[in-house]
């Protein structure tokens, strides 16, 4: 009796959910292709890529040797002598700034900790980007499965009204219930075109969410089911997710920062050597300059960069904390959500279709009234509706579990 019910439930998923026959057919994605696409096109994840570039930038330049470049310095002018003759006086010099007190090997440890922030935000962004990218495609199937039922109710609607028309022509129904079957069929028919709106706005959206313009037919292929119901299996190589990786690249940055204004008390030097001519004297001199650090001693970047190791650091310690809370929370809705699923396909579903036959056929014996009948329709197609519900909410769910475990394909 199981799998009879089973197999039921299966061919009336498989009803809803896949196009009609003779339907325009156009290039149609599976949730695979869409999260390929996503990647290769989403426009939050091109420009997050462009950050990751930008971010390379930095680390570029805090490679080299020294920060400064030496500066070379040239005076030169006449001189008159006490016996009225004119000489030439020429100095040439070659200054070099250093930096002291680490503060070169804190700004590279600062450019490669914001490389790292970028490419960890650059998988954030993926993670997010995919999980919308995959509700929408859930939401895009479902929209659709729900078109086919208002479509399929809309055809019993005028098979009724047209039946009552013939039987309020032979005399056996007052002209109300012609009435009354003529209103279900406006409703079936407005019904109708409600889903295909809703049907069309999705795709839009998730043309705009994978990047591509109007001109590409798009249109989505799977069962809701077969997403919904699988477990999610979290990365087995027990990575850290990247959010967490980016807030523990930021304190990083933030820390090297922070050494980097401390720094700021020691003074930067500048050596260099100084060839000077005065007349027919000449004279090779080595050049030191040291600033005194009287009035700014890096308070600013050291008050600032206390407070923002500080903040972020909390942060960290807080993401640690509730990442658990925010799986467990999804694990529990998926699992329940899907249990909800298997209850309706067990006891609900292979009872809709005799309750409709037996109902038709007693309203065509005239055994049954229209309005009860039009009850009994009412009650299987809410009914389906609900079972539909139910499969997007499971597969939402598991999409949820998913992106919150980073395990996404």
């Amino acid at each position: 009796m199981s799998r009879r019910l089973a197999t039921a439930a299966l061919g009336l998923a498989a009803a809803l959910l896949l196009p009609r026959s003779g339907a325009a057919q156009s290039p149609e994605l599976t949730l695979e292709d869409a999260l390929a696409l996503a990647r290769q096109r989403a426009p939050a994840l091109v420009d997050a890529a462009g950050r990751v570039e930008e971010a390379a930038g930095p680390v570029a330049g805090a490679a080299s040797l020294l920060r400064d470049n030496p500066t070379v310095e040239l005076e030169a002018g006449p001189r008159r002598l006490s016996d009225g003759s004119r000489g030439l006086d020429l100095s040439v010099g070659l200054v070099q700034p250093l930096e002291l007190g680490g503060k070169q090997g804190a700004r590279r440890a600062s450019a490669r900790a914001g490389l790292a922030h970028e490419t960890s935000q650059r998988k954030d962004t993926e993670r997010r980007v995919l999980g919308e990218v995959a509700s929408i495609f859930l939401r895009a199937l479902h929209a659709r499965a729900r078109l086919a039922l208002a479509r399929e109710a809309e055809a019993s609607a005028l098979s009724t009204s047209q039946s009552t028309q013939r039987r309020f022509e032979a005399g056996d129904v007052p002209v109300v219930d012609v009435n009354v079957a003529r209103v279900a069929l406006a409703r079936a028919r407005a019904a109708v075109a409600g889903a295909e709106a809703d049907a069309a706005s999705l795709l839009h959206l998730l043309r705009a969410l994978l990047g591509l313009g109007l001109a590409r037919p798009l249109d989505v292929r799977g069962e809701l089911r077969t997403l919904a119901v699988p477990p999610v299996t979290p990365p087995a190589d027990g990575t850290v997710r990247p959010d967490l990786q980016a807030l523990e690249a930021e304190l990083a940055q933030a820390r090297a920062e922070l050494r980097l204004g401390r720094s700021a008390a020691w003074p930067d030097v500048e050596v260099g050597v100084r060839y000077q001519r005065e007349v027919d004297e000449s004279a090779i001199l080595g050049t030191l300059g040291v600033p005194l650090p009287l009035f700014s001693r890096g308070e600013e970047a050291r008050v600032t960069g206390e407070a923002r190791v500080r903040r972020l650091q909390a942060a960290l310690d807080a993401a640690r904390a509730t990442l658990e809370v925010y799986v467990e929370a999804a694990r529990v809705q998926h699992h329940k959500r899907v249990e909800a699923l298997e209850l309706l396909e067990r006891e609900a579903l292979p009872l809709l279709a005799d309750n409709e036959s037996l109902a038709r056929r007693s309203y065509d014996a005239g055994e049954m009234g229209l309005a009860e009948f039009l009850l009994v329709r009412r009650d299987t197609l809410e009914a389906r509706s609900d079972y539909l519900d139910s499969l997007l909410e499971a597969a939402l769910a598991r999409v949820q579990l998913a992106v919150e475990t980073g395990a996404l394909p």
